[in-house]
């Protein structure tokens, strides 16, 4: 499973960024979550003030043992 997450930063300094997701939009293919995370990422760029936005999916081991 894959989980859509954004980096966001406000400004050019490292302090001002932070890594958004959500724990309930899960994808089965890096594919699926890379075209979903990066619609997020063009949303957050044309609809807010910030400096900085990079899509990013993490892989999430359900049911696994690590």
């Amino acid at each position: 499973m894959w989980m859509p997450m954004l980096l966001i930063c406000g400004s050019v300094y490292a302090e001002s960024c932070w890594v958004v997701t959500k724990n309930e939009d899960f994808y089965d293919t890096l594919e699926e979550c890379s075209a979903a995370s990066t619609e997020k990422a063009n949303w957050a760029l044309k609809n807010t003030p910030m400096y900085y936005v990079r899509p990013m999916c993490q892989d999430i081991k359900m049911g696994k043992s690590i």
